[in-house]
């Protein structure tokens, strides 16, 4: 199995939409498509897969939703938050190369988001569905209904979660994972792979840098 924590963190995604919620502690929405990973490999070019994903972010939160046909049914997948808490870290857009130095400039978290077994979608050979939420509180760090990704070398991001105040700044990547059942479901469920798709959420509009 190839274990990966370099997840999905590629651009050229649209975000189609932003819209400040109003409520007690005012939010930001956005919808983003998802994305499948490069076909041909290595190729540069990306493919739009079905599916899309929204977050509503606020200075200390993020709630989202990712839905998505993924290519098979019954099977586990996991949902992995990639978030560039430092976006004038990165170059001119935020990816692979940026962990490939530990993901110091971009201040970098990698930490797991939920997990889902593949539901079929009613079609012989159509694939399946997953259609989950995600929740991340800033400054609590990794361990807030997570579980911290495997650390090899030179991608180890210890005690790196959402920076406290920096639910509008950050970008956030967000990776949808395919694993083979190897026995451990839980396992399979917690470990990050190479990514079948992603999203990419920009920096909010009305993010001011704190």
């Amino acid at each position: 199995m190839k274990k990966l924590i370099c997840v999905g963190l590629l651009p050229i995604l649209t975000v189609t939409a932003q819209a400040v919620i109003a409520d007690d502690d005012p939010r930001v929405f956005q919808t983003a498509e998802i994305q499948a990973s490069m076909n041909p490999p290595m190729s540069g070019i990306f493919t739009t897969a079905e599916g899309a994903a929204w977050l509503k972010r606020s200075e200390n939160r993020i709630d989202g939703r990712v839905m998505a046909k993924v290519d098979t049914a019954n099977e586990p997948y996991s949902i992995w938050w990639v978030g560039f808490n430092n976006r004038a870290g990165c170059g001119e857009s935020c990816g692979p190369e940026d962990l490939a130095v530990g993901g110091v400039a971009a201040d970098v978290a990698i930490f797991n988001a939920s997990g889902a077994i593949s539901a079929a979608t009613g079609e012989p050979g159509e694939g399946g569905v997953i259609n989950v939420d995600v929740s991340v509180i800033g400054g609590e760090g990794p361990s807030h209904g997570s579980q911290d990704p495997p650390c090899p070398a030179p991608f180890c991001m210890p005690d790196r979660g959402l920076r406290e105040d920096n639910g509008l700044c950050a970008e956030i990547h967000i990776d949808i994972n395919r694993h083979e059942f190897n026995g451990d479901w839980v396992f399979e469920l917690t470990y990050p792979e190479a990514p079948q798709a992603f999203a990419i959420f920009p920096p909010a509009e009305d993010c001011d840098h704190h």
